[in-house]
């Protein structure tokens, strides 16, 4: 990175100072010839003006005069000619004044009007030997005595020229030392700048699953790197929790197994030895099928939770009729314990129908563990959603508690939950349903006491609502076709009854009221 930084910075400053360069080049340049022009431009001015002033009263005397005494500079090559007109006819252009060798030869051709000026830039001035200089020719027209006269001004571009070159030897050698001590410099304070990061950087690659605790340094600076380090610890913060949640899970998955398998360990031995009667026999037997059947629901558990955390549940899309999910609470055997109440209005949903009874299932048999004499169940329409809610008139859940009662294995009241047969993942499985069908799921205070689970499902669409069972007058709706079921959701969790069995286990079909 510090490379990268650095070359980045060398291309950057590179293109701009070739770019400046070139620029300071031409405007040099530019400028220098203007002045050499300006300057030029001037003295043949100023020449013109003093011919045409006849101080010496003979045009040629006046134009030798001026030249004599204005020509300024020593390079410069300046002529002064007068154009006498000739008794044949025609008129002889001669040179009467000028600063240089060629005194009978005109440095051009060029016969300007009087009070006209013609600048020819880059005109090149032959000298008697044969060699040419790059100059800028001023030729001013003037007159004398009446006479036409010419005044020529070349003035050489030797010094533009030197200036020029001396300007781009010194960008030649500048430019790329500037370029190199920008990429050094920036390497450097780049090096400084992620110094902080390559520490992180150590710290995290020292790190093992058992130094989630620590942490990466957080420097003062409140910049990137500093938001980085902070972003970094709150990763690890969550790995940290997570990877305890993961060795809590276990630690519960294994003491809720071992429940179990020592029950239906001891209870083979006790048969094994044959000192047991025929009724012991039966009683063991039902004792070892009831602790099967728990193992068979903790497993069940363990394994839509599993898959819950590894790719999320993907429940089938059908229709279900909450209603019918409730009403089957109504017939099924609550070992004992207090019976479900179900008030429930048709309510259609889109879902899987194992799941949603599953939900229904877990929130009754929570209910009952916890209430004294009454359990219901609503099921309605409110707004665009379907209301689930499950009450008991027991103890209620502390507000506290209320969020942490859907986390796994978590037990208010361990004891009593075991004795029930309680695992402490009933919740948590609704939890999950509810989510992956896209619902929320909250407890409150019931109406009478006791805990209230209200879950909220987004609704099937109005027309798909079937009217009340030998309902209100009016025109019977159409039968809806069932929604098709997606060969990737067919192949999801198994179908389950609505007592937790798993379907292909049971002797016989059972009904749904």
């Amino acid at each position: 990175m510090r490379a990268a930084a650095a070359a980045a910075a060398a291309a950057i400053a590179t293109t701009t100072l070739v770019v400046a360069g070139t620029a300071l080049v031409l405007l040099v340049g530019w400028s220098l010839r203007g002045a050499v022009q300006s300057a030029a431009e001037q003295e043949a001015r100023d020449i013109a003006e003093r011919i045409s002033g006849n101080y010496m009263g003979e045009p040629g005397r006046n134009a030798f005069e001026a030249v004599d005494s204005l020509a300024r500079s020593s390079e410069a090559t300046v002529q002064a000619l007068v154009d006498y007109p000739q008794d044949t006819g025609g008129s002889l252009t001669r040179v009467e004044g000028s600063n240089s060798e060629s005194n009978g030869r005109p440095v051009t051709d060029l016969r300007p009007e009087d009070g006209q000026t013609i600048v020819r830039d880059g005109f090149v001035l032959f000298s008697s030997n044969g060699t040419g200089v790059e100059t800028v020719l001023v030729a001013q027209g003037t007159q004398t005595l009446g006479l036409p006269a010419y005044v020529y001004v070349a003035e050489p571009l030797t010094t533009v020229r030197r200036t020029t070159e001396e300007l781009v030897f010194s960008l030649l050698v500048g430019v790329p030392i500037l370029i190199l001590v920008t990429g050094i410099a920036t390497y450097e304070f780049a090096g400084r700048a992620l110094r902080p990061v390559e520490a992180i950087r150590r710290q995290v690659a020292r790190l093992t699953e058992k130094d989630l605790g620590k942490r990466v340094p957080v420097p003062l600076a409140r910049d990137e790197v500093g938001r980085l380090a902070k972003t970094m610890n709150e990763m690890l913060s969550r790995l940290e929790d997570a990877q305890g949640v993961q060795r809590r899970f276990v630690a519960d998955a294994s003491h809720e197994l071992r429940s179990p398998l020592a029950t239906i360990a001891a209870g083979l031995e006790l048969m094994q030895d044959g000192s047991s009667t025929r009724e012991s026999d039966a009683a063991t037997v039902v004792a070892l099928r009831g602790e099967t059947e728990r193992l068979n629901r903790l497993v069940d558990a363990l394994l839509l939770l599993a898959r819950a955390d590894e790719r999320g549940l993907q429940p089938r899309r059908e229709e279900v009729d909450l209603d019918d999910v409730a009403d089957a609470e109504r017939v099924r055997p609550g070992d004992g314990g207090v019976p479900a109440e179900v008030h429930a209005e048709p309510v259609r949903v889109i879902g899987d129908r194992g799941q949603l009874a599953r939900v229904v299932r877990n929130l009754v048999d929570n209910a009952r563990r916890h209430a004294s004499t009454r359990v219901l169940v609503t099921v309605r329409r409110e707004g665009g959603d379907a209301v689930v809610e499950v009450s008991d008139d027991g103890a209620g859940v502390p507000v506290s508690d209320r969020g942490r009662v859907f986390e796994r294995f978590v037990r208010l009241d361990d004891a009593r939950a075991r004795s029930d047969g309680g695992s402490g993942l009933g919740l948590a499985i609704v939890a999950e349903v509810v989510a992956a069908h896209d619902g929320s799921v909250e407890i409150d205070d019931a109406p009478g006491g006791g805990a209230l689970f209200r879950v909220r499902l987004p609704t099937a669409p109005a027309g798909d609502i079937r009217p009340p069972i030998g309902g209100a007058s009016g025109p019977q709706a159409r039968p809806v076709p069932p929604m098709p079921v997606r060969t990737d959701d067919a192949r999801q969790d198994p179908p389950t009854s609505p007592y937790g069995t798993p379907a292909q286990r049971l002797s016989k079909p059972l009904l749904h009221g």
